[in-house]
């Protein structure tokens, strides 16, 4: 743990400009321009430590979400299911479902 120090935490870094609506202030950490969010909300005074520490959760939380649900692609050239309708699957996403044998019951699909 590191001591607590008041002009590290509390007095923000110069920033710089990265496109027309953005700065970056700590290395890899983009925020909107403070002068633009001004306009809308009042800015609060935040420590350093605390910016980094929802940084972080957020990269943690992508990281799991990709984890977890990021095991399809989605493949280019595949025709649309726009004209579909609401539930509608289309014959791509759900193959048919397996002929189970006369002594199990049918298993219980989405569609």
């Amino acid at each position: 743990m590191s001591a607590f120090v008041y002009k590290q935490e509390y007095v923000r870094s110069a920033a710089t400009r990265v496109s027309d609506g953005g700065v970056m202030r700590l290395q890899h950490v983009y925020e909107v321009d403070p002068d633009r969010m001004g306009q809308q909300f009042s800015q609060q005074n935040m420590p350093r430590w605390d910016t980094l520490r929802i940084v972080e959760s957020r990269n943690e939380h992508l990281s799991w979400m990709h984890e977890h649900f990021a095991d399809e692609t989605l493949v280019a050239g595949l025709d649309s299911e726009l004209e579909l309708g609401p539930g509608q699957p289309s014959g791509a996403a759900y193959p048919a479902p397996p002929k189970a044998p006369a002594r199990h019951p049918k298993p219980i699909l989405p569609y």
